[in-house]
């Protein structure tokens, strides 16, 4: 009984992973793979952790690269392991670029583009409230009242105590 129980709890149980994975996640792990073994062969050329220098110009971006590379291989292998059925090309597609992923990419586009003409404080505020509206079309007035305050602080934070020029 106890052996059947415990049979019925791990099918359940990857039927639950099995759902929250998105389709396509395999594929984005190997295309994140491939970048970050491009990423590691690159920083390898500087001198850093690899060539025996603990505070080398390419220190960081060997053990970061290196870290990226371990924990998207583990994630990979664990998805494998696991029996995840990964999707076609297209559902890779609408993973990546689904609504939400869109008005990210135009809004920070965006943002960009306007920080240094209309300065920071008007540009974050209006980035943050136009975002947040777009992602969630419910309650307005808290979107921009949270935005005003969170880029309040950070200009209180950062302009008033360090004395950090913002753009």
């Amino acid at each position: 009984m106890a052996e059947n129980q415990k049979d019925i709890e791990q099918a359940e149980a990857e039927t639950v992973i099995e759902k929250q994975i998105p389709k396509g996640e395999l594929k984005l792990l190997v295309l994140m793979l491939i970048m970050g073994l491009a990423w590691l062969y690159e920083s390898i050329k500087v001198e850093g952790v690899f060539q025996g220098i603990s505070n080398g110009p390419g220190s960081i971006a060997q053990l970061v690269a290196t870290a990226l590379v371990l924990m998207v291989a583990a994630h990979a292998y664990t998805l494998v392991k696991n029996g995840h059925q990964d999707g076609n090309w297209q559902e890779l597609k609408r993973y990546l670029f689904d609504r939400q992923v869109i008005i990210l990419i135009v809004m920070i586009i965006l943002y960009g583009l306007l920080v240094e003409t209309l300065h920071f404080v008007p540009t974050s505020i209006l980035f943050l409230s136009i975002t947040m509206y777009l992602l969630d079309r419910t309650k307005p007035v808290k979107k921009i009242l949270v935005s005003s305050t969170f880029v309040g602080v950070l200009y209180l934070i950062f302009n008033t105590a360090f004395q950090v020029v913002l753009p």
